[in-house]
């Protein structure tokens, strides 16, 4: 799950709020039917006797404003929607009803927000409808258990549904929003397809980033599988940049090498630009690699000035290098298996160089 920002979609709040045959919006039906609030028209259509069908939320200005917004991500999961399958137009909060803390399906639900733009998100049918699936942990079990939004909606214990527009605001919805927070700060991806509540004084604070793991499935066997495939891919291309870097320290002033870093860095940014799949993911490896890379200069140059003279200040100043790589290798906001990865294919030793 990535952030997005949400624009005004004219286009599509126009066919969420176009007129029906009954002379009033989705909304208004709504609003009247459930909540006794007429709208302020005259002539006043007659009051009506059945909800609305919730239909207007499914229009094709819906559709192509939420494709503008995600692409062909589900957002959640961010996979990209088989080509046969399609978007599934999908109410952050529960247009038809909310099952509470107890497992109960609560009747009416959001029904002010089933033709609201900032109540829409696209989904795959998996993070959508709730169904049996298998769910891998990392430490290698697969459990078949049920994961899939549909009705669900679990807000911060001891807290209370909204049951009013207004009070909406005051709501503390335990699943996360991509246009209204900011995952990474819930959710900590791994470079084997694994992720996990993210290690936060955010996530400390709710667990958030757990609930959208369970709600949505984020860990769902398949799923979990194919970010793996993809994480290697990335990672063969970060080896890539290192290798080159390499070549490119040994032949500082040869053009092939030159070249050859410039392909292998482009190449990688296919990987973990914005329209690539699963950037929450390659966004976090990138972010362990820009950090990484950012150690391997100075590092090397203070290797190469200690080799040639073994001083006092030289083995100072190498050791300072080593130290800072060392931290890397135990920061908690990096994934350790990767950090060591590309130092291994960088050339960095386990051991500081020169500490005797």
């Amino acid at each position: 799950m990535i952030p997005v920002v949400r624009d005004q979609a004219v286009a599509a709040c126009a066919a969420l709020n176009k007129i029906g045959s009954n002379g009033l919006t989705e909304l208004e039906h709504a609003l009247w039917f459930f909540g006794g609030i007429a709208p302020q028209k005259n002539p006043l259509p007659p009051k009506p006797t059945k909800p609305p069908a919730f239909s207007v939320y499914k229009e094709e200005p819906v559709r192509d404003a939420l494709r503008a917004l995600f692409g062909t991500r589900c957002a959640y999961c961010e996979s990209n929607y088989p080509h046969l399958a399609q978007m599934e137009v999908e109410h952050y909060r529960p247009k038809g009803g909310y099952i509470d803390e107890h497992g109960v399906l609560k009747k009416p639900g959001y029904y002010w927000l089933a033709a609201s733009w900032v109540n829409l998100l696209p989904s795959c049918i998996d993070c959508n409808r709730e169904r049996k699936q298998h769910h891998r942990s990392r430490d290698g079990k697969i459990v078949k258990s049920k994961s899939g939004k549909a009705n669900r909606f679990p807000i911060l214990p001891g807290t209370s549904y909204a049951t009013t527009p207004a009070a909406v605001a005051l709501e503390r919805p335990m699943l996360l929003n991509p246009c209204e927070d900011q995952p990474h700060l819930h959710l900590q991806f791994f470079a084997d397809g694994f992720l996990q509540p993210a290690l936060t004084a955010e996530e400390g604070a709710a667990g958030r980033g757990r609930s959208t793991i369970d709600v949505c499935g984020l860990a769902r066997d398949a799923l979990v599988g194919v970010r793996r495939e993809w994480a290697l891919r990335t990672k063969g291309a970060m080896e890539a940049v290192l290798r080159a870097d390499r070549n490119r320290r040994v032949y500082p002033h040869d053009p092939v090498m030159a070249a050859q870093l410039t392909d292998a860095e482009t190449n990688l940014h296919t990987f973990v630009d914005g329209e690539a799949p699963y950037h929450a993911m390659t966004a976090a490896m990138m972010a362990a690699f820009v950090e990484v890379r950012s150690l391997l200069e100075p590092y090397f140059t203070a290797l190469e000035a200690w080799k040639a003279n073994q001083s006092v200040g030289n083995r100072q100043a190498l050791l300072e290098r080593a130290t800072a790589i060392q931290q890397l290798r135990r920061d908690a906001r990096f994934d350790e298996q990767l950090v060591n990865f590309l130092l291994d294919k960088a050339g960095v030793s386990e051991a500081p160089p020169g500490k005797t």
